[in-house]
């Protein structure tokens, strides 16, 4: 059996409810060398690829791997409650997964281990030609300005210097980041690059923003948008595919 506890039951809610937007089931796949979850939306448009080190863990009990199978559902209707400093147990066996959520008082649920299959997602070998380092509030403000005007977003970097994210609809929002910028610490790019992605899948990760500080953009003309987000020593990559337009 393994057990594995997180010491921010409300991380784990968020990871969860992005999860939900895009999945069913999920399977945690719980190694010696850390805890992983890759997803795929059923339209094979976005991918999420999560992984915490046995590091991130207050308690990582894990003597060899074990998947652990649940419905998104389920687990986002236990965590709705859960507050700061709630701790998040999770005990797993061929058989069952116990959930424990360790506050004031115990709560402790029990659920068949699901057989969910784990994607087989080979490794994307993408060359990006830009890559910007930002704070997340950019992010999800320029999100939710794009949101307000249709349901497109296009990101452009003309030049080593700016870095553009614009709403596309009915009329335009624009979000201008200056390189230096306490906003937009770092911005590489290898050649100015501009591409478009539909917000009905960026708006699943504004969530992530609430629990990282930073993020990594990277992408390139008409490719895939990757969003790297740190969660302590952990991280949580999206992959989102261009918007056909």
């Amino acid at each position: 059996m393994a057990r594995i506890s997180y010491p921010e039951a409300k991380y784990m809610r968020t990871i969860i409810e992005v999860l939900g937007k895009l999945i069913d089931e999920v399977a945690f796949r719980i190694t010696p060398d850390g805890v992983y979850v890759k997803a795929i939306d059923a339209a094979r448009v976005a991918l999420i690829d999560i992984f915490l080190p046995p590091t991130a863990f207050i308690e990582y009990e894990v003597p060899e791997e074990v998947i652990a199978g649940l419905s998104t559902a389920n687990l986002a209707k236990l965590l709705k409650k859960v507050k700061k400093g709630d701790k998040f147990v999770m005990e797993v066996d061929e058989e069952n997964v116990k959930i424990i959520i360790e506050s004031t008082i115990r709560r402790t649920y029990r659920f068949r281990n699901l057989e969910v299959t784990v994607p087989e997602i080979p490794e994307a070998q993408l060359e990006f030609n830009v890559e910007a380092h930002l704070l997340v509030d950019v992010i999800r403000h320029a999100i939710k300005d794009a949101e307000a005007v249709g349901d497109l977003l296009e990101i452009e970097a003309p030049d080593q210097e700016t870095l553009f994210m614009r709403g596309r609809g009915a009329s335009i929002t624009e979000t201008k980041l200056v390189k230096g910028s306490p906003a937009l610490m770092e911005l590489v790019v290898k050649e100015p690059s501009k591409s478009i992605y539909n917000l009905e899948y960026l708006k699943y990760i504004v969530n992530l923003t609430k629990i990282a500080e930073l993020a990594v953009l990277r992408f390139s003309s008409d490719m895939p948008l990757e969003l790297e987000f740190s969660l302590g020593e952990g991280r949580v990559k999206y992959l989102l595919a261009p918007a056909a337009v």
